[in-house]
């Protein structure tokens, strides 16, 4: 079993060359990448990929996708599908990425979507949760190892604050259909700049994307604004439902773990 490659994909893709972060044979995009993963061992995500497909997509570079042996601006694209969740930092994972991609590049994301995965009765992650762990280390307690869980619309936001542009959203991806889609179009120079805070500017909104796909977008200012604060009521809250169900994840998470990662790769969830 293979999952069908996308349209969206090929037409922004098709004849550049760039990185695949965490490819798999059962659900390739069918572009001319190098795979990226942390083992080219054979792990149990390549031996469920076998019994899916027949076969598993070669590692070419063996690194973590958060820190990646290239230099700046040295692929015309990063992409990888229902891979980000699983980075505890993936403010980290993303500016790598973006890093390594040459100016009018892309970075192209697709994530699970909460409500079409079995995260849906998890809580959402916070943009505020992900600037605290960026900022501190904060390592995220997790059920099963999909370390965030988000909508459309919190990925987005994200983007946003990172200050980079959103060329196109698709609420449900048009691959597999249980995630969705994120395509950033790299700037760099003069024209944008990283790791930086913003002031806001009038968005510009796209008749073929939902308008909370282009919030107040972020023009970013020299250094990072230390007027942010991760301590949020969002984040509070959500520090509290954690703390009062740690006990409870904890006594039930090795019984399912297992369980749920392979359940995932069969449902093309990685």
């Amino acid at each position: 079993m293979k999952f069908k490659e996308s349209a969206l994909a090929h037409k922004l893709l098709d004849g550049l060359e760039g990185l695949e972060i965490g490819g798999s044979a059962h659900n390739s995009f069918g572009l001319k990448t190098r795979n990226v993963d942390n083992t080219a061992e054979l792990t149990c995500f390549k031996q469920e990929e076998i019994k899916l497909c027949g076969e598993s997509l070669p590692v070419d570079i063996v690194s973590p996708g958060d820190q990646l042996p290239l230099e700046d601006n040295s692929v015309d694209f990063v992409i990888s599908s229902h891979v980000i969740e699983h980075f505890p930092d993936p403010i980290k994972a993303l500016r790598e990425w973006y890093r390594v991609v040459k100016p009018g590049g892309y970075l192209y994301i697709i994530a699970p979507h909460k409500e079409r995965t079995f995260d849906k009765e998890r809580p959402r992650t916070t943009l505020a949760e992900l600037i605290e762990r960026h900022e501190t280390g904060k390592q995220p307690e997790t059920l099963n190892e999909h370390c965030s869980v988000w909508v459309t619309e919190d990925f987005v936001e994200l983007i946003h604050w990172l200050g980079w542009n959103i060329l196109h959203v698709q609420d449900t991806d048009d691959k597999v259909g249980n995630g969705f889609t994120i395509v950033v179009g790299v700037e760099k120079g003069n024209a944008r700049k990283l790791n930086v805070a913003a002031s806001v500017s009038k968005p510009s909104v796209s008749p073929l994307q939902p308008a909370w796909a282009n919030p107040p977008r972020f023009t970013p200012t020299a250094q990072p604004s230390p007027a942010i604060s991760v301590a949020s009521p969002d984040l509070d809250q959500l520090n509290k439902l954690q703390k009062e169900n740690a006990q409870l994840r904890r006594a039930i998470a090795d019984l399912i773990v297992e369980k749920q990662m392979l359940k995932d790769m069969a449902q093309g969830h990685v």
